[in-house]
């Protein structure tokens, strides 16, 4: 959020410079979009999609949705990221469901369908960052293992790469390999140094909380739909409208911007992701929007040197904003086929 080496066999170049996308796994496009969301995806849902939930954390009702093929064989753990909901995965579930995988989805504390934590139920909030992180071995040990999957994988996006990396830390060997796309190992401070964010977030926190519930961090409010033209997670005009369009069909799911308690979590996770990444032995490959505006990319590099991610160095999706699983095919092609691939050699 904002605070105001895989080749990529998927691009071919052409001698004008240009780029074609090619789509090996016949992925859906956008021309698939308005079809998929209209026909498809409520169909596919309401056939595949069993939801469930558990008691995380001091009582908090964690909810998911569980995508079981005939036989548990191949399965991906998909963790989402602020903001979101596993309602917004449909199409990237669609997609990994028709490569034969089983899908277990989760929608973090404080957001999705999952309890809010706070009077107001806009405002993004955690008590803990490491609640998270318990919340997903919880789900990992009660719901998937029961189904016994031969092998899972982790797929994770944005803040749930920062969770998924803390996770891994400890947990290593719970799945047989992850993919981070555009992960949160640190957020973008809008130009303020870390130490001056850390103290005004710490000063809000501190001194907005004698007066009631914890309060919004700075430049933050309630939830925004914003326009297509004023967007800087995606491209994609029919996948960033498809999303806007689930939000109001859905509006329990609505997340406006995050407090200053969490903006502390927030940072303090990303640098001990990146302090403890040499823990994780995990097969690990980061891909990294080029023209992310939401999370540091900076950040990503470090962690991958301390790593030593596939490649050696996060794979760079030249050109894509923040959300590349609802990105122009153009970026979201080439950052999906790339996790295909990946998972495909284990």
């Amino acid at each position: 959020m904002k605070f105001n080496a895989l080749p990529l066999l998927a691009l071919t170049l052409f001698s004008a410079g240009a780029l074609a996308v090619t789509n090996p796994y016949q992925l859906t496009t956008e021309a698939d979009v308005t079809t998929l969301h209209q026909q498809t995806l409520p169909n596919f849902w309401r056939d595949h999609a069993a939801p469930g939930e558990f008691k995380g954390k001091d009582g908090v009702t964690i909810r998911y949705a569980a995508l079981r093929q005939a036989k548990v064989d191949r399965a991906i753990l998909l963790v989402n990221g602020r903001v979101e909901s596993y309602l917004k995965y449909q199409e990237l579930a669609w997609d990994l469901w028709r490569q034969g995988y089983s899908l277990y989805l989760i929608d973090h504390r404080g957001q999705g369908l999952s309890d809010r934590l706070l009077a107001d139920k806009e405002k993004g909030y955690v008590a803990d960052f490491d609640d998270y992180v318990l919340d997903l071995k919880q789900f990992h040990d009660e719901v998937i293992l029961a189904d016994k999957p031969a092998k899972l994988f982790l797929l994770a996006h944005s803040m749930g790469g920062a969770i998924s990396a803390r996770y891994l830390e400890r947990w290593p060997d719970d799945v047989e390999a992850a993919v981070l796309s555009s992960p949160m190992m640190g957020i973008n401070l809008g130009g303020l140094p870390k130490w001056l964010a850390q103290g005004l977030a710490a000063t809000m926190d501190t001194v907005g909380s004698w007066w009631g519930e914890p309060p919004y961090g700075p430049g933050q409010t309630g939830y925004v739909s914003h326009e297509f033209a004023d967007n800087g997670l995606s491209h994609s005009e029919p996948r960033y409208q498809a999303f806007r369009q689930l939000y109001e069909q859905h509006p329990q799911i609505k997340l406006g911007g995050v407090t200053a308690h969490w903006i502390r979590e927030g940072i303090k996770a990303g640098d001990a992701a990146i302090a403890e990444a040499d823990r994780i032995k995990t097969p690990l490959l980061l891909i990294q929007a080029g023209e992310d505006g939401i999370v540091n990319n900076q950040a990503q590099n470090s962690f991958c040197a301390r790593l030593q991610c596939e490649g050696g160095k996060p794979l760079r999706i030249e050109g894509a904003w923040h959300e590349l699983f609802i990105e122009a095919d153009t970026q979201r092609l080439p950052a999906l086929t790339a996790t295909l691939d990946f998972f495909a050699r284990f």
